[in-house]
């Protein structure tokens, strides 16, 4: 009898353990299931909730100095409501397509779980990236754009949208790039991108649900191509772009000044994105000259010049033109209203509103270095064709610092 009684403890025993060690197999435990009801509640979550200090915040340990760059704050995005929601969180792997990323993955079994959230929050950052973001979303329509969704220029960079105002403007957080910890930037003013991706993979995006995440981006529910369409019919104008946007969100028009600020904003962010661009060259040409080989090769030199950016940037610089033109008379009391005439002026402006205006927005020429040019600098530059997209150009001649014209060595494409 005692020896039943031992044998039926010991079996007891067994089982606690077996079921102890089962909990703690996925990252963490799914007690509910998207649908559309805890798809709106993510969107009212990331208005109220996904804050600048979110890696930065020592109450919150799990996430705290969480190393980050603009795709992995996308996607943390998503993760941690998942995971504080206790929804699955699932997005593809393209080296096996039946075995997707998941929170049932039990690599960290024997962690605790907020060490296992952890993990896998740093395990999703590295399989994960701005081209892979295409994948596990599909696109909206735009009068659907809605906190929680998020801007994706593939290969390039990333936004999370923060909240919609009242005047129907898409606020939008980010990170950068090197990976580190950081407070992520919050931007009032949309993506400073067109969606021009002929396969429809860049633009304002919605995360796919698990239930769904193999499916084309046609078959889920909401997708639209509508901001492809009107992209193209506006010959990807940001300013028109970005008012129809604002015309299907808003409660109410936008105040010139309010419309001037938030198009400063979105053209300081553009012109300093550039700086990325010329520094990948840049570190690139120096890695092949290292090893030997002087020229890029077609493929590089298409991936790491600018032709179409820097024919968007005089784009951009002449939309905000047009609308200034529109406003009228120039209001000496208005902050925007002065760094717009800093910008634009025929004559040179005083010291002190260039100074105002180098206070609002200084454009880095490449990251790492204190280098830096004024937005009127730039669009001059631009206006007299000395900047230099060709990604062989030292860094002068790539922002038209140096005013004689540019002879390649290396060959063209």
């Amino acid at each position: 009898m005692n020896k039943l009684r031992f044998l039926s403890k010991l079996l007891l025993t067994a089982a606690c353990v077996l079921a102890s060690h089962s909990s703690f197999a996925a990252v963490w435990t799914n007690e509910n299931s998207w649908d559309d009801v805890w798809e709106s509640r993510y969107h009212q979550w990331v208005a109220a909730n996904w804050k600048d200090d979110i890696f930065m915040d020592p109450a919150k340990p799990i996430y705290y100095k969480f190393e980050n760059d603009c795709a992995d704050a996308t996607y943390a995005m998503r993760l941690i409501f998942s995971y504080e929601h206790r929804l699955p969180f699932v997005v593809n792997n393209f080296s096996k397509p039946t075995q997707p990323y998941s929170n049932s993955m039990k690599t960290w079994d024997n962690l605790p779980e907020p060490q296992r959230v952890r993990r896998f929050l740093d395990f999703i950052a590295d399989m994960t990236d701005t081209r892979s973001l295409r994948n596990d979303t599909y696109p909206i329509a735009l009068n659907d754009i809605k906190a929680g969704d998020i801007y994706v220029a593939p290969g390039v960079h990333s936004y999370q949208i923060a909240d919609v105002t009242e005047t129907g403007i898409a606020e939008v957080m980010a990170s950068t790039t090197p990976k580190a910890s950081r407070f992520l930037l919050r931007t009032p003013s949309f993506p400073f991108y067109v969606p021009e991706d002929k396969t429809y993979g860049d633009g304002y995006r919605r995360f796919k649900q698990p239930q769904s995440i193999r499916m084309a981006a046609a078959q889920q529910p909401g997708y639209s191509d509508e901001q492809f369409r009107l992209a193209s019919d506006l010959q990807y104008d940001y300013v028109a772009f970005t008012d129809v946007i604002s015309h299907k969100l808003g409660k109410r028009p936008e105040k010139p000044d309010e419309k001037t600020t938030r198009l400063l904003l979105a053209l300081c962010m553009y012109a300093n994105d550039r700086s990325v661009y010329v520094y990948d060259a840049l570190w690139h040409l120096q890695q092949i000259r290292g090893q030997g080989r002087q020229c890029m090769n077609a493929r590089e030199y298409d991936d790491y010049s600018t032709p179409g950016r820097d024919k968007r940037l005089g784009m951009f610089f002449n939309s905000i033109k047009r609308h200034i033109d529109t406003i009228g008379r120039f209001d000496p009391r208005s902050y925007p209203a002065r760094w717009a005439k800093a910008v634009f002026s025929v004559d040179q402006p005083p010291p002190s509103e260039m100074k105002e205006l180098n206070e609002f927005c200084m454009v880095q020429l490449t990251l790492g270095e204190e280098l830096y040019m004024s937005l009127r600098e730039l669009r001059q530059n631009l206006e007299g064709g000395y900047l230099v997209s060709d990604p062989h150009a030292p860094l002068q001649y790539r922002w038209g610092i140096a005013k004689a014209p540019y002879k390649a060595t290396c060959p063209t494409y």
